[in-house]
């Protein structure tokens, strides 16, 4: 049952009031005005109506035991020791929970999340030993992709900063071929995540043009006091909409046709390669899709991975750099 921040803050004060070790019993008037006392708005009506669902309300699933004495002329838990603060977790909450964690777990290095890194173990270590005692299994199962630590993750937050408050940075940057760091007067548009890896799309402002520029090579990252460029065209994130991978290349869109083995096009129906698939034909002899496609090399790679099982089929250009990288892997392996 998904409960509104007013009825959660509802549920809380009650509580509170009813787990007071120095006051049991409490009338509705006086939980109406400790409410007011915190500017929380509760109605008569609406307290009853709270005290019904905290007792009889399946789907809350507190079944607090609130009992109404007339001789002391209010409301009380039946059972002193009980407080919706100690109600167990059920399996589903755990396992969201673990999901949750591991989620942030994936902004590991990142400065805006530095503070809770200590905070998110703990309590993916609270996760676990609760699972393993509804559980009569002694290992997670569940067991997700290991996410490498990658350089550059320390300048994640000041370039998400820098993006949402629209500031230009001066970015030291340095590529794997160029033994010399280069500066860019950049304009950050747009943080993207391909493989575990980050790159941040923005606007070059010496060259004119857009660029990408990968986290794991920036070197120094410091605000320009100059005027923010903002981003020109459709959103920044349908900017790799006709991409797999980060590369954008100046070709355009291709309609890109492709052949797979009737074995591994049954994995291609479950999984799609890309949203713009469709299916062409389905047959004994294999399936056929289309993709509307940016040529490049991460496009190359994903289809280089399937091996003897899938054939480019069109364009001729797609064919031609499929066939020059067969050649040079089997050059390696002549000797």
């Amino acid at each position: 049952m998904p409960l509104s921040k007013n009825a959660l803050t509802r549920y809380q004060l009650i509580n509170e009031c009813f787990t007071n070790p120095r006051k049991r019993y409490w009338s509705i008037e006086e939980i109406i005005e400790k409410a007011e006392s915190r500017d929380i708005q509760m109605a008569r009506r609406t307290l009853e109506q709270d005290l019904h669902d905290m007792r009889d309300d399946a789907r809350l699933n507190y079944h607090a035991p609130i009992a109404y004495s007339k001789k002391n002329n209010g409301h009380h838990y039946k059972d002193a020791n009980y407080s919706i603060e100690k109600l167990p977790l059920s399996a589903d909450e755990i396992e969201t929970f673990e999901l949750m964690v591991e989620s942030f777990n994936r902004f590991k290095g990142a400065e805006v999340l530095n503070q809770g890194e200590g905070m998110f173990d703990k309590l993916g270590k609270v996760a676990g030993q609760l699972k393993h005692k509804k559980t009569k299994l002694g290992y997670s199962p569940i067991l997700f992709e290991r996410i490498p630590y990658n350089n550059g993750m320390e300048h994640f937050d000041a370039l998400y900063q820098a993006i949402i408050k629209q500031n230009p940075l001066l970015i030291c940057y340095k590529k794997f071929d160029n033994a010399k760091a280069k500066e860019h007067t950049f304009h950050p548009y747009l943080l993207k995540e391909y493989k575990f890896r980050w790159y941040l799309l923005g606007y070059n402002q010496k060259s004119k043009n857009k660029l990408l520029l990968a986290l794991d090579r920036i070197e120094s990252v410091a605000a320009v006091k100059i005027p923010f460029i903002p981003y020109k065209g459709k959103e920044p994130e349908k900017y790799f909409d006709n991409t797999i991978g980060v590369t954008i290349k100046d070709s355009g869109v291709k309609e890109i046709q492709l052949w797979f083995s009737h074995a591994q096009g049954n994995y291609i129906k479950t999984q799609q390669l890309h949203e713009t698939r469709q299916i062409i034909s389905d047959t004994s002899d294999g399936l056929i899709v289309t993709l509307q496609l940016i040529i490049n090399y991460e496009l190359l790679q994903t289809l280089l991975a399937f091996g003897p099982e899938m054939k480019v089929l069109e364009p001729t250009s797609l064919k031609e750099e499929m066939r020059g990288m067969l050649d040079r892997i089997l050059e390696l392996y002549k000797d």
